[in-house]
C-alpha cells in the first residue's frame, strides 16, 4: 500500500502535476489523510507490542501451548522442527481470530487519536443541549477542530480515541466526513435529545465549535 503511494506520487511528479492536488482528490477529508500517515508511522512490531499491551491491560486469558505429542518418541528431543513452528504459528493464529473483536475496538482507538494534544474549550464556558440545538436551527455553521480524527468500524464511531454512541451512527458519518457542516445536514437528528447532548459533550471538550461565535 505504501510503495503504491510512492509510486503515484512519483507518477505524479514526472508528468509536472501538482502532488498536493492529487492528495487533495485521493482523500475525501484532513481525517483521511491524517489516518493514512498516522498508520504509516508504526512498523508493524510496535503495532503488535501495542496491542499485546492493551491485552495484559484487561487481564485476557491466552491460549495454553503443548509441545507436540510425538516430541519423546523423536531420535532427537531436543531439536525443533519445522512442524513445531508452524504449530505455534497456528495458535498464534488461533488467538487472533478469537481476538478480533478486541483487536477491531483497539485500532480504531488507536487510530483516531491525534499525534498531539488538542487544544480544548476552556472549562468554565460550555453550551447547553438547548443552545446547540437553537444554533443549529438558526443556521449556524458547525466546524470540527483541526486535526481532529473520527474513524469507524461498521457503526461503532471513535472520536481521538474515545467510543460514540452506534445508535446515532448516520449522524456520527456526517460529522466525520465533513469539516463543516450546518443545521440542514442534521435536520433528521436535531430534535433527538440524546444525540444532541452527546454532540455537546464533543462540543464542550473542544472537538466542534460554531465558527460565528467562536469561543475565546
Amino acid at each position: 500500500m505504501r510503495q503504491a503511494f510512492q509510486n503515484k506520487i512519483a507518477d505524479y511528479e514526472k508528468q509536472g502535476k501538482s502532488v498536493f492536488t492529487w492528495m487533495k482528490a485521493a482523500f475525501s477529508s484532513e481525517a483521511a489523510m491524517s489516518y493514512c500517515l498516522h498508520f504509516w508511522t508504526d512498523n508493524s512490531l510496535r503495532m503488535i507490542r501495542k496491542w499485546t499491551e492493551s491485552l495484559s491491560d484487561e487481564s485476557h486469558r491466552g491460549i495454553e501451548y503443548a509441545p507436540s505429542p510425538d516430541l519423546l518418541l523423536r531420535d532427537d528431543p531436543t531439536e525443533i522442527r519445522p512442524q513445531d513452528i508452524t504449530a505455534l504459528q497456528d495458535m498464534m493464529s488461533q488467538f487472533l481470530f478469537q481476538k478480533r473483536e478486541h483487536l477491531a475496538t483497539w485500532f480504531a482507538q488507536e487510530m483516531s487519536q491525534t499525534a498531539y494534544e488538542l487544544p480544548k474549550a476552556p472549562e468554565a464556558e460550555v453550551y447547553s443541549p438547548s443552545q446547540v440545538q437553537t444554533l443549529l436551527q438558526e443556521g449556524h455553521p458547525l466546524h470540527r477542530l483541526m486535526g481532529l480524527r473520527m474513524l469507524h468500524i461498521g457503526n461503532r464511531y471513535f472520536v481521538n480515541g474515545e467510543p460514540l454512541d452506534s445508535d446515532h451512527a448516520d449522524a456520527w458519518n456526517i460529522l466525520a466526513r465533513h469539516r463543516m457542516i450546518d443545521g440542514q445536514m442534521l435536520i433528521k437528528f436535531i430534535n433527538d435529545p440524546d444525540f444532541i447532548s452527546e454532540l455537546t459533550l464533543l462540543m464542550n471538550q473542544g472537538y466542534w465549535y460554531f465558527s460565528s461565535i467562536k469561543k475565546d
